[in-house]
């Protein structure tokens, strides 16, 4: 019979444990007198984990730029600031745009353009209608000018023929002023020659109005209605030459022929005796 071995004996008190070697390194042995901290050197063999090596200096990709999502942390857009008043150049352009006051409603209305948009001011509206009134007012102003200057041009040259016998004019032309010459009883005239007033002339037209038949009345009717017309008419045109003796009234009439080519006009002429200088009227 066989008894277990006794357990042993524990060494005695204070003798150290027996240590444990230490694993086997396959490089040379640690320096001993190594600074504390230092690493022991290993072997070269296989290491693991090791990345791709990159060249020295090589610059790194930066990763890339991620657009945040929509509709987050857009800013409030700011209200534009406040009017600071109406122009007053604006205010006086509309005004002498409506007066028609063209030179100064074009000054201040480019003034005030040029000043509503430096000092934030309203008042454009205004400037604008009174440049547009303004213009309007010119060219009304232009217009009546010309018609002023076709006027008097026509003034200047009725009846002012620079030649001795005067221009042969058509009956069917001649105007209220026009003074004429060879003035004749014959049955039809169609031409009578225009002189200017200041030369000594025969007659000068006063008057004209039409006939009102519809049909040809005849020389007898006309007459019957042209010499009252035409003497009344002249009270009008020059009354002085009513009473004046060597002053008579004569007039073109319609024949058959011109009537039906529609010819209603009978014109009124002051003739003279003997011939006069200047007009009749005042």
């Amino acid at each position: 019979m066989s008894y277990p071995s006794p357990e042993p004996t524990p060494p005695p008190y204070g003798q150290p444990y027996p240590q444990v070697p230490a694993p086997p390194q396959s490089g040379p042995p640690a320096d001993p007198y190594a600074p504390y901290g230092s690493n022991p050197q290993y072997g070269t063999g296989q290491q693991y984990g090791t990345g791709p090596q990159y060249a020295a200096g090589q610059p790194f990709s930066a990763p890339p730029q991620q657009t945040p999502p929509g509709g987050y942390g857009v800013p409030y857009q700011q209200l534009p600031p406040a009017k600071s008043g109406t122009n007053g150049f604006a205010i006086a352009s509309l005004v002498f745009g409506v007066m028609g006051g063209v030179l100064l409603g074009f000054i201040f209305g480019f003034v005030a353009l040029s000043q509503i948009k430096k000092r934030n001011q309203s008042g454009k509206g205004m400037a604008v209608a009174g440049l547009v009134l303004s213009t309007i007012w010119s060219l009304v102003i232009c217009g009546v000018i010309g018609l002023a200057i076709v006027a008097a041009n026509d003034d200047s040259t009725t009846g002012t023929t620079s030649t001795t016998g005067g221009d042969d004019t058509s009956v069917y032309s001649l105007r209220i002023g026009d003074c004429l010459n060879d003035l004749n009883t014959e049955d039809e005239i169609e031409e009578l020659p225009v002189v200017p007033c200041s030369e000594p002339h025969d007659g000068e037209v006063y008057a004209e109005f039409k006939l009102t038949e519809t049909a040809y009345p005849g020389v007898d009717a006309i007459e019957k209605k042209a010499d009252p017309r035409c003497a009344d008419l002249l009270k009008s045109y020059a009354p002085k030459a009513v009473d004046d003796p060597a002053v008579d009234t004569y007039y073109l009439y319609p024949t058959a022929e011109s009537w039906a080519r529609g010819d209603r006009a009978v014109t009124c002429i002051a003739t003279f005796d003997p011939a006069r200088t200047g007009k009749l009227k005042g």
